[in-house]
């Protein structure tokens, strides 16, 4: 069988791409040809060349007719089912919160995947039929991401996976707070990594959501859910059968992630609870059921009986052309085209990103103050002290005053330190939104 899979990206490892990887892998060790089509390519796509994938950014060099379309996202399954209109189709829905993701109806397209129950609902409220839908959980490859040894009584090490940063800091302070040396990975940080299976064996504690957050429980660490959109809490073994059915993903993230509720997660860190996630982890979330789910829902798709004609197929096409392609209503492209190139939210998110940081920016300005009129205050003690060593008072005296000013002195040292503490991590939570902007920029320029 020839699957045709069409993505936004193959270019780093985020979500949506490292579920493209394991699909092709998993689809060609099965012995099928893959064939994938994105916008944008990057290293991921070599890396999947080399294993012997036919990647594209452009249709033209899509020679041979597939069997099936897997689109994913609108534009480049749009792109796909317009070359290929007497191809059946299969559409994924990886989010239920972005536009892009969200499926449109079309007589190419005979059924349609949803990764967790959020994306089921967002499915069905788009006239999606319940007949033509099924839920197929995210995989993990576990020949790749193998088991960690056993976890400590406490966390040391943390692990911050995320997209977004709106929530950095105060996994920063909570980490800072209960003493857990903190990296971080991801496109909000500006730092990636290929070996994420080798990098999570290092770690205690994730902080995560969705695919990242499963494969950090399957490696045997203990995970608190949680991103810039919202707060879960600690996965455990009460609630992971009912979170794995919302994918860990945003469907669970209903209250604000705060250092309050980090710190309450983490101290709740139990390596034998976490112990009990992980094999039940490993024992559901194998790639080789991921694999034999989708060629289902493929050979079905192909079986299905079409009545549509050609005309009503290039009507749907032409339909969806209207909605995604860019015109002077703001109809689905403007969205989308927000949620691609920032044209809004960055400068929403700079706002509320400054105002998490105006406590940190106002005690600094207050330790200022303090800082100066305590200097002041030496100044006087030391006049102070020259006039009573040339009056020849008493050593006693002289002593006391001594032992007075060196105190403040010290007091004086700790709120400088407490101060460059402050605004190191204070430049570190504004670098990465600062990094998302010239990129943003870059890709518009590209």
């Amino acid at each position: 069988m020839r699957i045709l899979i069409t993505n936004l990206f193959v270019s780093q490892n985020s979500g949506s791409e490292s579920v493209v990887e394991l699909l092709a892998d998993g689809l060609r060790g099965a012995g099928h040809q893959t064939m994938l089509l994105a916008p944008m390519l990057g290293d991921m796509a070599d890396r999947l060349r080399s294993r012997g994938h036919q990647v594209v950014d452009r249709i033209a060099e899509i020679i041979e007719r597939p069997d099936v379309i897997h689109g994913q996202h609108l534009t480049p399954c749009l792109t796909a089912v317009a070359r290929f209109p007497d191809v059946p189709a299969v559409f994924s829905c990886h989010s239920a919160f972005f536009e892009v993701e969200a499926p449109m109806l079309h007589p190419q397209i005979r059924h349609w995947i949803a990764v967790d129950e959020a994306c089921k609902a967002r499915c069905l409220s788009r006239g999606v039929p319940a007949d033509r839908l099924d839920i197929v959980f995210n995989a993990v490859d576990l020949e790749r991401f193998k088991q960690r040894p056993r976890l400590p009584s406490r966390p040391q090490r943390g692990l911050l996976l995320t997209k977004n940063f709106e929530h950095q800091q105060a996994v920063r302070e909570a980490c800072l707070k209960s003493g857990i040396h903190l990296d971080e990975l991801g496109s909000a940080t500006g730092r990636y990594s290929y070996q994420l299976e080798k990098d999570l064996l290092e770690y205690d504690i994730v902080f995560a959501t969705a695919r990242m957050a499963i494969e950090a429980a399957a490696v045997g660490c203990s995970v608190v859910v949680c991103d810039g959109r919202g707060f879960a809490g600690l996965l455990t073994a009460g609630n992971m059968e009912m979170w794995r059915r919302m994918n860990l993903g945003v469907g669970l993230l209903t209250r604000p992630t705060t250092i309050h509720d980090l710190l309450e997660a983490i101290s709740r860190f139990d390596a034998d609870d976490a112990a009990e996630v992980t094999a039940y982890f490993r024992g559901t979330v194998g790639a080789g059921d991921f694999i034999k789910e989708h060629l289902r829902i493929y050979d079905q798709a192909i079986q299905a009986n079409s009545a549509t004609t050609a005309d009503e197929r290039s009507l749907a096409t032409a339909c969806w052309i209207e909605e995604i392609g860019v015109s002077a209503s703001p109809r689905k492209w403007l969205q989308i085209a927000k949620e691609l190139h920032g044209l809004v939210g960055p400068e929403t998110s700079l706002l509320q990103l400054l105002q998490s940081n105006t406590e940190t920016l106002e005690g600094s300005a207050v330790a200022l103050a303090d800082l100066g009129g305590q200097v002041n205050s030496i100044k006087l003690d030391t006049a102070q002290l020259d006039s009573l060593s040339h009056a020849s008072a008493s050593i006693v005296n002289v002593t006391e005053i001594t032992r007075d000013t060196l105190s403040r002195i010290d007091q004086n040292l700790a709120v400088l330190s407490d101060l460059a503490s402050k605004l190191k991590r204070l430049y570190n939570s504004l670098t990465p939104l600062f990094l998302r902007k010239i990129l943003l920029r870059m890709r518009e320029r590209i």
